[in-house]
């Protein structure tokens, strides 16, 4: 948990996972990206920033105490920065899913370091692979990258984030599947009018 945030929000944060019990995390990785979700929200329907924080923090905290003590949250006017340092990259996709997984999220930066990460063969390729999709992703108009995160482990790729459509997913993991090397595409990322979505929007208003 971050030390330099303020009082109001570490004792809310604290509060909120207190009554949280850790269970197990699960996959992870990628280089630091930026990706935001240009779809318009009401006031009413954006949780406020501290809520925000205090959500993404007791997400992290029922994967793993580990997880919540390594992965500071800091958000302002919607868009979260992750930072710290993780000791397996697994842990980092963890932690970027679960930031776009709360309702008024518009933004992720992943600034994670990852411990496990020293240069070898395997991350090289992994960075290649997840580079390669973000190419496509990029170049492609018909698809809004900005709303996604691309991540790959040992080469699976894991796709998260928002699209605007079911196509515009399927294009998205085509993209990845297509590319030299992958072995599996994880899907992570949720429709706009997704009904999980919706529901978890309606409790927020």
């Amino acid at each position: 948990m971050k030390l330099m945030t303020t009082l109001v929000v570490s004792v809310g944060v604290s509060l909120a996972v207190a009554a949280c019990t850790p269970v197990g995390v699960v996959v992870g990785s990628g280089a630091v990206v930026t990706r935001s979700v240009l779809q318009e929200r009401t006031t009413g329907q954006a949780l406020t920033d501290l809520e925000i924080e205090v959500s993404i923090q007791n997400r992290l905290g029922n994967h793993s105490g580990e997880l919540f003590r390594d992965v500071s949250v800091d958000v302002h006017e919607g868009r979260v920065v992750l930072t710290g340092s993780v000791p397996v990259r697994d842990h980092q996709i963890v932690a970027t899913r679960n930031a776009w997984e709360v309702p008024g999220v518009r933004e992720v930066s992943d600034e994670l370091t990852v411990q496990e990460d020293s240069g070898t063969a395997a991350y090289l390729n992994d960075v290649w692979i997840s580079n390669q999709v973000r190419y496509h992703l990029l170049t492609d108009l018909d698809v809004r990258s900005v709303n996604f995160n691309v991540t790959t482990v040992d080469n699976i790729v894991h796709i998260t984030g928002l699209a605007r459509s079911s196509s515009e997913l399927q294009t998205v993991t085509g993209y990845a599947a297509g590319v030299r090397g992958v072995e599996r595409v994880i899907n992570h990322a949720l429709i706009i009018d997704d009904q999980r979505r919706i529901d978890a929007l309606a409790k927020a208003t």
